[in-house]
Formats: C-alpha cells, sequence, structure tokens
C-alpha cells in the first residue's frame, strides 16, 4: 500500500503521542515529577486535536513532533534535576503550560472553521503556526537556563557542605532506617493539643529544665502525632537532631538495631556541623561499623559529636519497641546524659512497667491526654470529629447534631474517634453507619477492641451470635499481614497465598488497614494488631501469629517451586559473580516478581518462627521444593 503524505503526517503525530502519553503516566506515578503531570496532559491533548485538523496537516504535525521532543526533553532534564525543585523552575513550567493552553485553543478553533474559512485562512495559519513555535521553543530555553541554575545552585551546596568525596563515601557506610522518621504519622490538627505542646516548647526552649521529658499515655491517645508536629517545628527551626519512631508494623523499626545508624545519618543531615565528628566516629569503629555493639555505636556516633549542641532528639513509640532493646537503649542514653548537658530528649510511650521504672522521674507533668473529665480534651476532639466529618456535612448527608453526638460518645481517645470517623467515610450510607456505631444496644462506641469487633463482623457478613469461625480467606489475607518480614503489596499478598480476594477483602477493613504510598499493606494502628492477637477480644477473629507464619512458609515455598528458573536474570554466563555483573540490581527487578523475592528471602525465617503443627506441613512443602 502506498504511503500518503497524510498516512506519513498521521504517523508523525501517533508516534509522538505516544511517546508524550509514556511521560504522562511516569509522571503521575512519580511525585518528584509531579510539576510536570498538567504539562505533559496538554501536550496529549494537543497531539490528539492534531489528527482532527484539516488544513495546513504537514505543519501542525511537525509543531506536535516538535512539543512531544520538547516534553521528553524536560521530563528527562527534571528527573535528574536535584529536589526540591526551585520556585523559578516551577514558574518557567506554569508559563510552559499557559502557551500549550494558546496552542490547543488555536488548534481547536482551526478544526471548527468552515470549509470556505479553513481554505482562504491556510496563509494565516502558517504563521500563526510558526509564532506558536516561536512561543514555546522561547519558554522551553527559558526552562534550560533555569534548570542549569538550579543544578549550578545545587552542587555549589554540595560543595559547601561536603569538604571532600570521602565525606560522602564514609556516609554511605551507615544503615539508616528511612521508616523510622515518621513519614508515614500524622500531625496534630491546628488548635488541638496546644496545653501539652505549649509545656514541651517550654520544656525544650529552657535550659535550665530536665534534659529528658516523658510523655506517656494509653494507645491511641495521640502522642504520635504530637512527636511529629513538635519534630517538624524544631526542624524547621534547625533545633531538631535527629528523631527514631519505632512501629511495629516493620520489624526493623522494633529493635535496637538501627537506632544509632538512624540517628547518626539524621545528625548529619540537619546538622552540618558535626558531619566532621561523625565521620571520625566512623573511623574510629573502622571496618566493623555492621556488627559494632551498640553501646560503643551510641557512644562513637551519636554522644561524643553531641557534647557541644544544643539539639532535642525525638524517640516515638518506645513500647514498640523489643523489651530487652529498649531497656539496653534507655539505659545507655540516661547513663550519657552527663556528657551531653545541652540535649534535651522527647520520648513517648506507653506507661509499660519497664519504661516507667526507668523514666518516671522525667514524666511530663501535663494532664492525661485522653480524660473525658478535662475540657480541653473534650474541646481537641469535638474540633478533630468536626473536621473528619465536614465534607459529609457539607453534602448534606450528616447533620452537625449528629456528628456532636459522635464526638460525645468517643470517650476522648483519638483513635476510637479516627477509626469511626474512617468507617462512616468508607460506608456507601454515612448515615446508616453513624447509626449503626451509636446504637446503645450494640455498644460499638464502648472501647476500640469493641469497634474493631464490630468492623470486622460487618466485613465478613458475620454476626456475634452467629458464625462460629470467620471467613478463611479475611483470616489468611490479615495472617499475611501481621506475618510479613517486610510490609507487602496487594498483589504480592495475593500471590504468596494464590487469592482472588485480596484486594477486596484490603478493600472492606480499609477503617483499621492503611495502603501506603508505596503500595504495601499495614496495620493502621498497633492497638488493632494487639486485638487480633488477644484471644478473648478477638474470639473468632483470633490470629496466632506462629500459624500465620506457617501460612507465609508454605506460600514461600510454593511460590518459588512454582517460579524459579535457572538463570532467571538472562545472564550471558552462569559463572559470573555478583559484583561481576554491573546491573544485577536493574535485573532483579525486572525478572524476579515482587513475591519471588520476598519467599527467597523470608522463606526460612517464617518456617522457623512457625508453631510445631505447622512443621509438618512446612516439611511437606519444603520437600516437594527440593524435588
Amino acid at each position: 500500500m502506498t504511503s500518503t503524505p497524510r498516512n506519513r503526517q498521521l504517523k508523525i503525530i501517533d508516534g509522538a503521542l505516544l511517546s508524550a502519553k509514556l511521560i504522562k503516566d511516569a509522571s503521575e506515578a512519580d511525585p518528584l515529577l509531579g510539576p510536570l503531570k498538567v504539562t505533559a496532559g496538554l501536550v496529549v491533548t494537543i497531539l490528539e486535536t492534531i489528527r482532527d485538523v484539516k488544513t495546513n496537516k504537514e505543519d501542525w504535525a511537525t509543531l506536535g513532533e516538535h512539543l512531544s521532543a520538547q516534553i521528553k526533553d524536560i521530563h528527562d532534564d527534571l528527573s535528574r534535576c536535584p529536589t526540591p525543585h526551585s520556585t523559578e523552575l516551577l514558574l518557567v513550567v506554569n508559563t510552559y503550560e499557559q502557551k500549550l493552553g494558546n496552542v490547543l485553543a488555536k488548534i481547536r478553533l482551526t478544526r471548527s472553521r468552515g470549509w470556505f474559512e479553513r481554505y482562504s485562512n491556510s496563509r494565516m495559519d502558517k504563521e500563526e503556526i510558526a509564532t506558536l513555535r516561536r512561543d514555546v521553543d522561547a519558554c522551553w530555553k527559558d526552562f534550560m537556563r533555569k534548570l542549569t541554575v538550579q543544578v549550578h545552585e545545587a552542587t555549589r551546596r554540595i560543595e559547601e557542605g561536603v569538604t571532600n568525596i570521602g565525606d560522602i563515601t564514609y556516609i554511605t557506610k551507615l544503615s539508616p532506617l528511612p521508616s523510622a522518621t515518621g513519614a508515614d504519622h500524622n500531625t496534630c490538627l491546628p488548635g488541638t493539643r496546644t496545653g501539652v505542646l505549649d509545656y514541651i516548647r517550654r520544656w525544650a526552649d529552657h535550659q535550665d529544665t530536665v534534659q529528658v521529658c516523658w510523655l506517656t499515655d494509653v494507645a491511641g491517645a495521640g502522642k504520635s502525632t504530637i512527636a511529629k508536629k513538635l519534630s517538624g517545628e524544631w526542624r524547621s527551626k534547625g533545633r531538631l537532631g535527629a528523631c527514631f519512631f519505632f512501629d511495629k508494623n516493620r520489624p526493623d523499626a522494633t529493635n535496637k538495631q538501627a537506632f544509632c545508624d538512624t540517628i547518626a545519618a539524621q545528625l548529619a543531615n540537619n546538622q552540618p556541623q558535626l558531619l566532621p565528628l561523625i565521620i571520625e566516629g566512623i573511623q574510629a569503629i573502622g571496618p566493623v561499623l555492621s556488627v559494632c555493639p551498640f553501646e560503643e555505636k551510641l557512644q562513637k556516633l551519636v554522644i561524643r559529636p553531641l557534647q557541644d549542641t544544643a539539639v532535642v532528639l525525638v524517640i516515638d513509640a518506645l513500647d514498640e519497641c523489643d523489651e530487652r532493646d529498649r531497656d539496653i537503649l534507655l539505659r545507655n542514653l540516661l547513663g550519657s546524659l552527663n556528657q551531653v548537658i545541652r540535649l534535651k530528649i522527647l520520648i513517648t510511650s506507653r506507661p509499660e512497667k519497664d519504661i516507667t521504672e526507668l523514666l518516671g522521674s522525667y514524666r511530663s507533668p501535663t494532664d492525661s491526654l485522653h480524660d473525658v473529665e478535662l475540657k480541653s480534651n473534650r474541646d481537641d476532639i469535638a474540633m478533630f470529629v468536626k473536621h473528619q466529618m465536614e465534607r459529609l456535612v457539607q453534602s448534606g448527608d450528616l447533620t452537625v447534631e449528629e456528628v456532636t453526638q459522635l464526638a460525645n460518645r468517643v470517650n476522648c481517645l483519638f483513635i476510637l474517634a479516627s477509626t469511626a470517623c474512617k468507617v462512616i467515610h468508607k460506608s456507601p450510607s454515612p448515615q446508616s453507619s453513624l447509626q449503626e456505631l451509636m446504637d446503645p444496644k450494640r455498644n460499638s462506641l464502648g472501647d476500640i477492641n469493641r469497634l474493631y469487633w464490630v468492623i470486622l463482623a460487618k466485613a465478613c457478613q458475620a454476626n456475634q451470635d452467629g458464625q462460629s469461625e470467620a471467613p478463611k480467606e479475611v483470616i489468611e489475607v490479615l495472617q499475611a499481614i501481621l506475618a510479613a518480614a517486610v510490609p507487602l503489596s496487594i498483589s504480592t499478598i495475593a500471590k504468596l497465598l494464590r487469592s482472588q480476594s485480596t484486594g477486596r477483602i484490603v478493600e472492606l477493613l480499609s477503617s483499621v488497614l492503611s495502603v501506603r504510598h508505596d503500595g504495601t499493606v499495614v496495620i493502621l494502628h498497633p492497638t488493632f494488631r494487639e486485638f487480633l492477637e488477644d484471644r478473648r477480644a478477638a474470639s473468632i477473629f483470633h490470629i496466632d501469629v506462629a500459624d500465620a507464619h506457617g501460612l507465609m512458609a508454605k506460600g514461600c515455598l510454593a511460590t518459588m517451586k512454582r517460579e524459579l528458573l535457572f538463570n532467571i536474570c538472562r545472564l550471558e554466563s552462569s559463572f559470573f559473580r555478583n559484583r561481576d555483573v554491573p546491573d544485577l540490581n536493574e535485573r532483579v527487578s525486572k525478572y524476579i516478581p515482587e513475591q519471588l523475592q520476598y519467599g527467597c528471602t523470608h522463606w526460612l525465617d517464617h518456617v522457623t518462627k512457625s508453631s510445631p503443627r505447622s512443621h509438618e506441613n512446612d516439611r511437606t512443602a519444603a520437600l516437594e521444593f527440593m524435588e
């Protein structure tokens, strides 16, 4: 078939359109490329509209191809550009978007003209196309200039902050835990917790106060939101040394193993003047850094660098750290206070016996965060519930009076209020859900465990007097989430369990489970994990963690048997050592799916933690794999 000029033009446009769509998809998936999302979308719309223009098809096609190439250049350069992007750079992108809007308006006008008008104005189209191209070219050149300035500025900052490449090499020897920085925690709603926040601010600002402030209260009272808010404030003022948020959802954040590395890495970032001292500590420890005793690491990487620095350390949810490890951590920290007299440490936790014995004298004198007799607590909860339900009130689904009644029923416990609000928001009938929660016969808001039971029962279509056991598929998904060595995505859980309903179950339980920004699923609050592990409280929903490990061991071994292949990474030779394959990490990501990576890494851990009644199944699965 002969290729006509029109066909060739359409091929040009289609190729440019495909490229622009790929860039748009990449920009939507990557938060660092957020500024480009609207721009790429405009280019896609322009190219789609160009397909229908009847006059000057070749000129319009050339402009479309030119725009597609420009947006690709901007995408590539933004990907490599240090973040955060400068205001000037973002303004140029916005101006570029406005020029693209003019291009789109002109194309649509051309497409809508009648036959005679299109014919008589063809010369004008050529001139206007040329003008539009000059406009977008000017914007593109301005973007490239601003980009060059930002790169040079970033390079200058790096040169000022790091005296030589050896500094970077030493800092990379540390193994900090990114998940321990509290990025997934929420902060206080403005106007709430003012009393306790003001007290802790005064404590941190005065050197004549005790060095440690221990904020303690029951689970779900809002301690972590306070820690998150204050660490953010101190960071913006240059007062924050570092923070560490213990988290039962992440096994590597439930012990002291990564504490010193994480604190030291943050100190180097938040307080650059400490970098030489931290490097000295790394050099002093030498090649045994990864296996260095905790006490020595703490002294050389944290205490010595902080001997003459007035900063605040924040340690949140200490009760979620292994009991033996938190005892070692606390005793070493408290025993070193006389070496760092300008250091302040904010610690939050539940009032566990072992923690109370060590921190009792440092307890914050502020009022209980959940005492219903205190007007400040009642006001905070009312403000929180009103904020959470605001959209439903505006839409007419709920009334102000109903929201006020809900706030009065949640006993000044933030986790109870937050979970109840999530249940109502997720419901197709918010008012019906609210009425069910408020029903005195059900007593759903009596305490957090009762609410958890109601949520699970509703999701499973069960009731307290009905089924003797919960649906197997629901229990298995919860077992996988509880036993996972690292948080897993819905897809990975589904493939390990060979389950078709994992996504639906996670959605039904979205008021107690959280799908994080990276797609992994975790327990929303540690009280839900504790509920599931408590046989009396959970009843038919009880989960034996050892049995959960048995289920995961079976899933890992079955996945390995099913999916492992010889030379799975498609190496040129299987005799190559790992270090001889420069793109090994890329090959692993490309050819080994997440469920198989997880199974190969963690199957033995699950087998060793499984219950005796699971051992025979584990043995059978292992033998089948070895065949």
